[in-house]
């Protein structure tokens, strides 16, 4: 998540947008991808995807991000499985082939990226596991975009004393789009990207 990344990203957003937008759209699109970053380093995202080939004349509004859970300690999951289903509106655990905890969850919010104080990236490692909203006035949250997010944690080998991993898969919808067949494809398909995450060996 370093500064070429981000700059990558901005100019690849401005080839697309700069004949199609208003400066002042432009502007707020460079201050979303730059909020994004900062918040993606300050949860030391170690990787995120973003889809840059265009289907049927869009990018998909979409992306995977990959960071450690914020515990502190693997005993420190329980605490952590409460915050999140605190907040999501769906919440499941279980367990792989080697014993180790795989949780999944979804969340939705109402309004996109950078709006209110919690800015933040599309998904996330935290409990909140998406970008934040304003309480602000303005349209009702069923008038509004908003993002839904996919989330998986996996907790690491025990031999490895690795964090465990969260593994988010985000998408912004439009006003009135959260619950179109497009909405529901696009989820399905990073919900079966996300399950094929693995632990390897490092040398």
């Amino acid at each position: 998540m370093d500064a070429a990344a981000e700059r990558q990203l901005t100019e690849n957003m401005m080839a697309v947008l700069r004949e199609h937008s208003r400066p002042a759209d432009v502007l707020t699109i460079r201050q979303l991808v730059h909020s994004s970053f900062a918040e993606m380093r300050r949860r030391k995202t170690v990787a995120c995807y973003l889809p840059i080939a265009p289907v049927d004349g869009i990018v998909l509004p979409a992306s995977i991000m990959v960071a450690p859970a914020p515990v502190r300690s693997p005993d420190r999951l329980a605490e952590f499985a409460q915050a999140v289903q605190q907040k999501a509106t769906v919440f499941a655990r279980g367990r792989d082939e080697d014993d180790l905890e795989i949780w999944r969850w979804e969340q939705r919010r109402s309004g996109l990226p950078g709006e209110g104080a919690g800015a933040g990236a599309s998904g996330g490692s935290g409990a909140s596991g998406g970008s934040g909203a304003s309480g602000a006035s303005g349209p009702s949250g069923a008038d509004r975009g908003g993002s839904r997010t996919i989330s998986y944690l996996f907790e690491a080998p025990r031999a490895s004393r690795r964090t465990p991993a969260v593994v988010s898969g985000a998408l912004l919808y439009a006003a009135g789009e959260a619950e179109s067949d497009f909405a529901e494809e696009v989820l399905l398909l990073l919900d079966a990207i996300m399950g094929t995450f693995t632990w390897t060996a490092t040398r």
